[in-house]
């Protein structure tokens, strides 16, 4: 059979006539006239039209600066560059290596209740008496189950919500089997709760000094700041999370803490006050 008459072509087709061979690569149009084109190592370069296609075409010009720019970052290849396809490979190599572990982190929502009404919430906050919006023991049973299929050595769960301490109860179930299956998998287990820290108890506390459990807090700044974007309805956030700050530290040591601030509108002018407030409460 005639492989022209089919639409294919013999290999021989597709030798390389050019002094340069194309990498793996992909692009998309930034504007009228201007490429990005980037590669699976995070690489990018802006071209033109004229010189994109020229590019894929194989018919870019040695001495030009694209040619220079692509051979650098590993777009294309020549006699004199065949070095960087091992250089390539160790940045693709490298890229890639935290998919040999699997995750590291597993995050369960445990709960979308939540006593506070915060402006920026990406969660589909329900009120505190809304209990069917609670994650049930089974699923928390299942979940703990795929946490450790993971063959990362170290293992981190974090309950978040909501307010995940609406749902304490499940939190101690959680953290008492992932440590019984500890003593057979002998991972690197920590366990951290996102908490806005109004629900704190002594149970509480005791229980996460007992199991080595961390918390993280939102900081968003001085007092003003969280209380226009952390509504509390009744109360004070900034308050409320000061004082939790203040008994997080004293039961389980300067440490057990860390603190996050969320980036709103009133929040882009200001700073220096709002690392100024974290430096003053105590973070790093």
């Amino acid at each position: 059979m005639n492989p022209l008459a089919t639409g294919f072509h013999d290999r021989e087709h597709f030798a390389p006539t050019t002094p340069y061979r194309l990498l793996p690569a992909r692009f998309t149009k930034l504007d009228g006239d201007r490429y990005v084109v980037t590669n699976d190592v995070g690489e990018y370069v802006l071209l033109g039209h004229e010189d994109l296609k020229a590019f894929v075409n194989r018919e870019l010009r040695p001495d030009s600066q694209s040619y220079k720019t692509l051979k650098a970052r590993h777009f294309l290849f020549d006699d004199d560059s065949r070095v960087a396809l091992d250089l390539l490979a160790l940045k693709y190599r490298t890229r890639v290596d935290r998919i040999a572990d699997f995750t590291a982190l597993h995050m369960f929502v445990v709960t979308l209740r939540c006593d506070h009404t915060c402006a920026y919430c990406q969660v589909s906050r329900q009120t505190e008496d809304r209990l069917s919006f609670d994650m049930r023991a089974e699923h928390a049973d299942k979940a703990l189950a795929f946490v450790f299929r993971s063959p990362s050595p170290a293992l981190k769960i974090e309950f978040q919500g909501g307010e995940p301490l609406l749902n304490f109860d499940l939190i101690r179930r959680i953290v008492e089997r992932a440590e019984a299956l500890n003593r057979v998998h002998r991972r690197d287990l920590q366990f951290v709760i996102a908490s806005n820290l109004t629900h704190l108890t002594d149970e509480v506390l005791a229980f996460c000094r007992d199991h080595r459990i961390c918390f993280s807090t939102s900081l968003d700044g001085p007092e003003d700041l969280p209380n226009s974007r952390r509504a509390l309805p009744g109360g004070n956030s900034y308050r409320a999370a000061v004082d939790g700050i203040r008994r997080v530290r004293d039961a389980l040591g300067p440490d057990a803490i860390a603190a996050l601030m969320t980036t709103s509108p009133g929040s882009l002018t200001r700073p220096v006050d709002i690392l100024d407030e974290n430096v003053a409460k105590g973070f790093h």
